[in-house]
């Protein structure tokens, strides 16, 4: 029987610098990561459901990640009982590109005003209005809308609620724009992004256990406390898209996953340092010499 070696915590540690620096880095230099709220997206005559159709259509879905914090926030609320919803929006939304708000529901509103008083968060808003309340006098007007207003002169956009496709185009201006503008790459993979992150991981390792995982994630975040909870909501993400599955030997690639990964390389030649890219093949087989034949990976 041919023996196979365990992935030591100092070898985790080697895949999450190698995986971040080689991969990761160049694919979230044109990605615009979203964070999506307002009214059920499961309702298609929502307007959050119709501006989620526009931005993955065709080759948005090449530019934009989505996140939802449905998908999210019941993984996080299991193993985070001391923190609030509210800390946990904060949390995920400090993590992204842009905050898409549509206020049509009470929670949207609520999202509206805690996000719009966050002096760093309301930067990062674009509230999408119906056109018809432009010269409304209101609450949210003078409040909240004022205060995005202040911070970024993009943040409100008013549109054609009976009309979105017509539309689209402004929310994509915007996005272009705060994609621009949204700073420096970090040198940590933050929660949000790690859907995107162990999806390699995954095809580089499969099968491959959970705990193996969350040794590469805790390095990889530099966040070796959360880095259990950090793990179980990327691999729920990744569940729920239908691009892992988990089998008796660990979580493997599904093929619609597969050619998801596919996708992120095709695209990430966008990328000027394509040779980062070829770096991941010769990873995979540095892999294979650590699991078959225990040959140690180099720094």
């Amino acid at each position: 029987m041919k023996q196979v070696y365990s992935i030591s915590d100092l070898d985790c540690n080697t895949l999450a610098i190698k995986i971040r620096n080689d991969f990761f880095r160049p694919i979230n230099t044109f990605k615009t990561t979203i964070f999506l709220c307002g009214a059920n997206i499961t309702t298609e005559t929502t307007i959050r459901s119709q501006l989620d159709k526009e931005l993955k259509s065709g080759i948005s879905s090449v530019f934009y990640d989505l996140i939802y914090p449905e998908d999210i926030f019941d993984d996080l609320l299991y193993s985070t009982k001391s923190k609030d919803l509210l800390t946990l929006e904060r949390l995920l939304a400090d993590s992204v590109d842009a905050i898409i708000i549509v206020p049509e529901s009470p929670g949207s509103y609520a999202e509206l005003g805690a996000f719009s008083h966050d002096k760093i968060l309301r930067t990062k808003i674009i509230c999408v209005i119906d056109s018809k309340y432009k010269k409304a006098k209101s609450f949210i007007s003078q409040g909240p809308l004022k205060l995005i207003k202040k911070a970024n002169k993009d943040g409100i956009i008013y549109v054609d609620y009976n009309n979105i496709s017509s539309e689209a185009n402004k929310l994509h201006s915007v996005l272009k724009k705060i994609k621009k503008y949204s700073g420096k790459i970090n040198d940590k993979v933050s929660l949000l992004q790690l859907d995107n992150y162990l999806l390699l991981t995954i095809y580089l390792l499969e099968p491959v256990q959970k705990y193996t995982l969350d040794s590469i994630v805790s390095h990889a975040t530099a966040d070796k406390p959360n880095s259990f909870q950090a793990t179980t909501v990327a691999l729920t993400m990744l569940t729920k898209k239908q691009q892992i599955e988990l089998t008796t030997d660990g979580y493997k690639l599904t093929e619609f996953g597969y050619d998801s990964f596919i996708n992120l390389r095709k695209y990430s030649k966008r990328v000027k340092n394509q040779e980062e890219i070829i770096k991941i093949d010769n990873l995979r087989l540095d892999i294979l010499n650590l699991t078959n034949r225990g040959k140690k990976l180099k720094g």
